[in-house]
């Protein structure tokens, strides 16, 4: 390379005096040896500066960078990409520079001290093998696919690049151009599956469940394309649109004689939205919706990050007479204390806890989720029950509500309509039978 780059500031990061991007590139054209690629990204400098400032952050960055020196030695060359990325290119075959990698991850997985302040910052790591003559770009893009994937595995992780990794990208990438037009053209559509009241013996209210069904994937399941609808912020505009569709078949079946409470799903994503309770009330307005018709559901592991803000737009909808359910109740980590901390009226308990109900360990747990549950007032719906043996252990116990296949899969708007024309027609009840006659003639 010659001493022109080498010493060229415009080559370096002013603060580390590490070589910078811009060295990466030119260092690169001039190397056509074959080497590991290495993308590190430190996971909380973000919080740190917010909490301490730049000032500070930026010591932090240089004890990064010092810490990085000393862990690679000679054995590659240490690039800073960004604010909290670095990069290693190691000439060494791929399990030596594992092994390195390993020690970076290790180090920093423990606090450090910068000015007298115990400092955590936990490293990601995406490692590429690129093939000679690759282009830097595509190198950089699978590190940092590799390197994202470490983060949702929880940090302190690697993960090498491999190709089905960026073939999910480019299906991804896809499919969020086709829920863009999916929402433009009104090609999500909702099912309706009821929920039996076992205390009453009827059927009073069902949960909304959207379904996309599209000329290139088919018939998509929700758990496809709704975290991508999560990442891509078109949460909002989905949300929006589900909502509203709601309140539409809600008002369609009044008009009809028939008044179904519908449990709605709804992202703590959208709560981050400032305009959320603004174009709720906007759409209960325009369509003369009882608030005690609508229930919102949210699942237990999605409100583990939920901050102090959420929780009161939550508990403002509680004020207006709004339920709010805690859905695949079981599941997270800390359900106990998600009972004291997050505002609900009902609980649903997760399909997995059901499926093991001749479990006696999870015979006990369940008994004990429905005595607290009584205790605190809250509701319980049982959600996944399949069989007549686990419907009536439930009722034995005092389960208030159950939902899943045993009752009925999830119904087309119509279907629900000609479900309580033939409860009426049939055992001249209004929305509800016994739930054996309603068994047995469905």
């Amino acid at each position: 390379m010659g001493r022109e780059l080498e010493y060229n500031k415009y080559y370096y990061d002013y603060l580390t005096n590490l070589p910078n991007r811009y060295f990466l590139y030119e260092y690169y054209n001039h190397d056509n040896n074959k080497f590991i690629f290495v993308l590190f990204y430190f996971d909380n400098l973000t919080y740190i500066n917010d909490s301490y400032g730049h000032l500070f952050g930026d010591k932090v960055s240089v004890e990064i960078s010092k810490a990085l020196i000393e862990i690679v030695k000679d054995n590659g060359k240490i690039f800073r990409f960004g604010g909290d990325e670095f990069i290693v290119i190691f000439h060494r075959n791929l399990d030596e520079a594992i092994s390195i990698v390993e020690d970076v991850t290790k180090k920093f997985n423990y606090f450090f001290k910068v000015e007298g302040k115990d400092i955590l910052t936990t490293v990601s790591a995406g490692i590429y093998a690129p093939k000679i003559g690759e282009h830097m770009d595509d190198i950089i893009r699978k590190a940092n696919t590799a390197m994202l994937k470490a983060k949702k595995l929880g940090k302190s992780k690697y993960v090498i690049f491999d190709k089905t990794m960026e073939d999910d990208i480019v299906k991804k990438t896809g499919m969020i151009v086709d829920i863009k037009k999916a929402i433009l053209n009104n090609e999500f559509y909702l099912l309706f599956q009821p929920i039996y009241n076992l205390r009453e013996n009827r059927i009073k209210e069902v949960e909304a469940l959207a379904r996309w069904r599209n000329n290139k994937y088919g018939g998509i399941p929700p758990s496809r394309f709704i975290p991508v609808i999560e990442e891509t912020g078109l949460i909002k505009e989905f949300g929006v649109l589900i909502i509203e569709d709601v309140f539409k078949q809600i008002n369609d079946w009044r008009n009809k004689g028939i008044v179904l409470k519908v449990n709605i799903n709804v992202s703590p994503l959208q709560l981050r939205d400032d305009d959320f309770l603004f174009e709720f009330d906007q759409l209960i307005s325009k369509y003369k919706i009882p608030l005690n018709l609508v229930e919102i559901e949210f699942t237990e592991t999605q409100i583990l990050d939920i901050n102090q803000q959420e929780i009161k737009k939550i508990n403002e909808l509680l004020r207006r007479g709004i339920r709010i359910s805690l859905d695949d109740f079981g599941v997270g980590y800390s359900s106990l204390i998600n009972m004291i901390e997050f505002p609900i009226s009902t609980i649903k308990m997760d399909k997995s806890l059901i499926d093991r109900i001749d479990e006696k360990k999870v015979r006990t747990l369940i008994k004990g989720i429905l005595h607290i549950s009584k205790e605190m007032n809250y509701e319980v719906v049982a959600e996944g029950v399949e069989t007549k043996e686990q419907l009536s252990m439930l009722k034995e116990w005092g389960c208030d509500k159950i939902q899943g296949y045993y009752i009925s899969k999830p119904k087309a708007p119509r279907e629900i309509e000609l479900m309580f024309k033939n409860m009426y027609d049939k055992y001249n009840v209004i929305l509800g039978s016994t739930l054996e006659n309603y068994v047995e003639n469905r």
